[in-house]
């Protein structure tokens, strides 16, 4: 299966997961690009569109999964570990694995941004849920 049939095939939007914090209270949408259902064993990815991204959240956590975040569309800063990193379309922001981060605040009215993380045993699922597992 090559990658344009993994992301035709495959892919579901799932609407609103994050139940109990800030992201249900803007228009997320997810697109499962990779993860378990593809015989990915380590490694997940989706996008995620916000419209409209609302001013952000400051829900802080941390989890054993590395996770990069790399924006498509729209502005943000994430601040973690003591400093403020401000991202647009091309750039991409790494959050290492246990290092407490999520204080956000998007600086547009629509953000569309692909999350890339780790799945590791025990972890929290990520917010779209897609990497849930009855191996977790």
């Amino acid at each position: 299966m090559g990658p344009l049939s993994l992301l035709t095939d495959y892919s579901t939007e799932v609407s609103n997961l994050c139940e109990g914090n800030a992201m249900e209270k803007m228009k997320a949408n997810y697109l499962p690009l990779l993860g378990q259902e593809h015989a990915a064993r380590k490694l997940h990815v989706h996008l995620t569109e916000l419209d409209p991204a609302g001013e952000g959240w400051e829900h802080q956590h941390s989890h054993a999964a590395e996770e990069a975040i790399y924006i498509l569309e729209g502005e943000a800063e994430f601040t973690f570990a003591g400093q403020t990193h401000r991202v647009g379309p091309g750039e991409l922001v790494f959050f290492p694995s246990n290092v407490t981060h999520a204080e956000t605040r998007f600086l547009t009215s629509k953000m569309k941004y692909l999350v890339i993380r780790t799945m590791e045993p025990g972890d929290e699922p990520c917010c779209c849920g897609a990497d849930l597992s009855s191996e977790q």
